[in-house]
């Protein structure tokens, strides 16, 4: 995945499909990370770390989880921004997960 710069929103409710076409469902949020502190010159920068895919990622986006350390979205819903092949204006692309859990999540 090539360094760009792009609209978070832009994610928001794109369809995920595998490298095979298989379609994961849709990104219902999206997780970032802190990598530096801010200085007096420069604000910190963050990093985009996970998606959350698939219909419980709707209840993270509205809030609805409680207390996300002690409950976290299940692991078919969490696609790593590693596995991010390409963004496209329709879809995302992601990496093949070879697990039982890959299946249409919208």
């Amino acid at each position: 995945m090539s360094a760009s710069v792009f609209r978070l929103s832009h994610l928001l409710e794109l369809r995920v499909e595998d490298e095979h076409g298989h379609a994961l469902g849709h990104i219902h949020d999206v997780r970032v990370r802190q990598v530096s502190r801010a200085t007096a010159t420069e604000p910190p920068a963050y990093h985009v770390d996970s998606l959350i895919i698939g219909r419980r990622g709707v209840g993270v986006r509205l809030g609805w989880r409680r207390d996300p350390a002690n409950d976290p979205p299940p692991p078919g819903d969490v696609v790593a921004w590693d596995d991010v092949l390409s963004i496209e204006p329709e879809r995302l692309i992601v990496r093949h997960r070879d697990d039982a859990r890959q299946r249409d999540r919208s």
